[in-house]
């Protein structure tokens, strides 16, 4: 599967997880962060350094996380494919400008366990989206005999 991917930092804004104003070609338009893409393309999205984030963007990320739903710069809103289904014969979806998320988009995250680590703890209805897993340093007789392995040569 394709794999949308998003570092981030205390930086990131809204504007990193939506949309941004770009010129192509003499023209303003808004394009499609990788949360975006990965929501309309049914792609994985992998969040690096979720302990990283500001508080200010985690709403937004659990929202989509949650509902599937998320309003864009552009006026158009990322609706759950449930929802969108259901209203599409009623027309609502052109004139509320809805676009369906697709059923197969994931997100996986990565982070470091905080306060162990310097970042900032993730709320509750955030964290309540991920399941965790610790994934530690493999020992000194696995690291060797893997590089034994890959480099036969290596005394």
């Amino acid at each position: 599967r394709e794999v949308e991917y998003l570092a981030l930092s205390r930086d990131t804004t809204e504007s990193d997880l939506k949309q941004r104003r770009e010129i192509r070609g003499g023209t303003l338009l808004w394009a499609d962060q990788p949360p975006v893409r990965a929501a309309k393309e049914g792609r994985v999205l992998l969040l690096d350094g979720l302990e990283k984030a500001e508080r200010n963007v985690l709403p937004t990320l659990n929202n989509l996380l949650e509902n599937r739903e998320m309003s864009l710069q552009d006026g158009t809103f990322l609706t759950a494919p449930e929802r969108f289904d259901s209203l599409v014969d009623t027309g609502e979806v052109e004139a509320a400008r809805l676009v369906r998320v697709h059923e197969d988009f994931r997100v996986i995250a990565l982070g470091l366990p905080v306060p162990a680590f310097p970042g900032f703890p993730l709320d509750p209805p955030l964290r309540s989206r991920f399941q965790a897993r610790h994934v530690g340093l493999p020992g000194l007789a696995t690291q060797l005999a893997e590089l034994k392995a890959k480099y036969p040569a290596m005394p």
